[in-house]
């Protein structure tokens, strides 16, 4: 059964494309650095964004907005179900093309998006006060949901593009959906003369449209020649959700405390508390995403090559550490200038959280890299177990400390969290990395009993 399956990888691997033309891959360094670069368009575009509607909405909308859009993100995170990372870890077994899988992903993940933002709707409008208006405005309601889907195709197109080692894809399409967004927030109110949370929430539902269309245009158009067919397979099905729903566990217990945040400021605190807070997170996730970037290359490397998973860690901490805290040393002194184009009273009432939240890097850099150790040595149940209690304690300790101490309170309990759960990181890599050495040692040891036993051939 190996042997088949290492001759389908090799097939894989040096089958040329159609028209005689050789697949084209970045290195892992260059796809971490392409996909850092497009998940940090959109983040810098993202923050033009929210400066514009800054500029434009009154704070309590602004803040509305961010709500719904956190919202709407977490459940994309919610509806994915590891097909994402099930794609990346089945694509080079496909010896006749990865088109099934693909069709099955593209057909059923959007469903699955539907569903789950239905399913918030109905609890926002039994549970929630600020945010029961998306349940309320069928306008907003049905902007919310094709948000929902656009946005969890948007996700599985950059996973997808991470398996193709093409992180220039997912470049191009962060470009795109930023510069939509931010040509739309500028466009809708001039047009309509909207001055509410709908007029800030509809240009994601544009640009989101635009980053689908053109996701499966890259994919027509790269090496796999490939073209969408509405279509579900019980047994491919099967299967990605076998793989992807414990590595779905684990993603979802990193993203969902930092998009659960902003809905618990808007409702503890007040929707104008939640537009500052939401301008600090957003561009402290600028930095954030560059450990999250350089581990889901980590886990493609891994997955495609898991002897290397040694060298590549440490390639990938050296790389987070080296431009994450770039990053946070610039934006820390950047601080109080960037947050006040958005306004002064986002400059006076942000500015020290920002400070405080960039120092998460170092840590989420070793974080980062544990879970996705733990991803290629299938010890998702440990870094699962981490996961939901890093996310309870550091969502739990951030809200205790903004109703007592407001938005800095709130930085400093995160950080605390995550500086626990970075130093757990650390004596975890160094164990898994002894279990590696000495599990390769084991092999080297059979495999030269299995020589010096074999009878002498004559």
């Amino acid at each position: 059964m190996r042997d088949r399956l290492t001759n389908a990888r090799n097939r894989v691997s040096s089958a040329p494309s159609s028209g005689g033309r050789k697949p084209r891959a970045l290195s892992m360094v260059f796809n971490s650095v392409s996909v850092m670069l497009g998940k940090g368009a959109t983040m810098a575009l993202g923050f033009v964004f929210w400066l514009l509607a800054a500029r434009q909405f009154a704070p309590e909308e602004v803040g509305l907005a961010a709500g719904a859009v956190s919202a709407m993100m977490l459940c994309t995170q919610l509806a994915i179900l590891g097909v994402g990372s099930a794609v990346i870890m089945d694509f080079r077994l496909h010896p006749d093309g990865p088109s099934r899988m693909l069709n099955t992903s593209f057909t059923a993940v959007p469903a699955v998006a539907l569903t789950m933002g239905a399913a918030f709707l109905v609890l926002a409008s039994s549970a929630f006060v600020e945010l029961s208006v998306l349940a309320a405005n069928p306008v907003f309601a049905a902007l919310f949901l094709t948000a929902t889907v656009l946005g969890t195709l948007g996700i599985l197109l950059d996973q997808v593009s991470i398996a193709l080692r093409r992180g220039d894809q997912v470049f191009v399409r962060g470009l795109l959906f930023g510069g939509g967004t931010v040509a739309m927030i500028v466009v809708i109110p001039l047009a309509t003369g909207a001055e509410n949370s709908i007029a800030i929430f509809a240009p994601w539902v544009i640009a989101g449209v635009g980053v689908c269309l053109a996701g499966l245009v890259q994919l027509r158009r790269s090496s796999l020649r490939y073209r969408f067919r509405p279509r579900v397979e019980r047994s491919i099905a099967d299967r990605l959700l076998r793989i992807g729903l414990p590595n779905w566990a684990l993603t979802l217990t990193e993203r969902a405390p930092g998009l659960i945040l902003p809905i618990v400021v808007t409702e503890l605190l007040s929707p104008a508390a939640n537009a500052t807070w939401y301008a600090v997170w957003m561009m402290a996730w600028v930095v954030y995403i560059i450990p999250i970037s350089v581990g889901l290359a980590l886990f493609a490397e891994a997955a495609h090559r898991p002897e290397t998973l040694r060298a590549a860690a440490m390639t990938g901490i050296r790389s987070a550490l080296a431009i994450g805290l770039t990053a946070a040393v610039a934006l820390a002194l950047l601080a109080h200038f960037a947050l006040s184009l958005l306004g002064q009273g986002y400059a006076d009432g942000g500015s020290t959280p920002l400070r405080i939240l960039v120092g998460a890097v170092v840590p989420l850099a070793f974080v980062q890299a544990y879970f996705a150790a733990c991803r290629a040595r299938r010890r998702l149940g440990e870094a699962i177990a981490t996961g939901v209690v890093s996310g309870a304690i550091g969502v739990g300790a951030a809200a205790a400390a903004g109703v007592a101490f407001g938005l800095t309170g709130m930085a400093v309990a995160w950080v605390v969290v995550q500086a626990l759960t970075g130093a757990w990181a650390v004596w975890r890599l160094r164990s898994l990395g002894g279990l590696e050495g000495a599990a390769s040692r084991d092999a080297e040891r059979r495999a030269f009993r299995s020589t010096t036993d074999r009878p002498a051939e004559t």
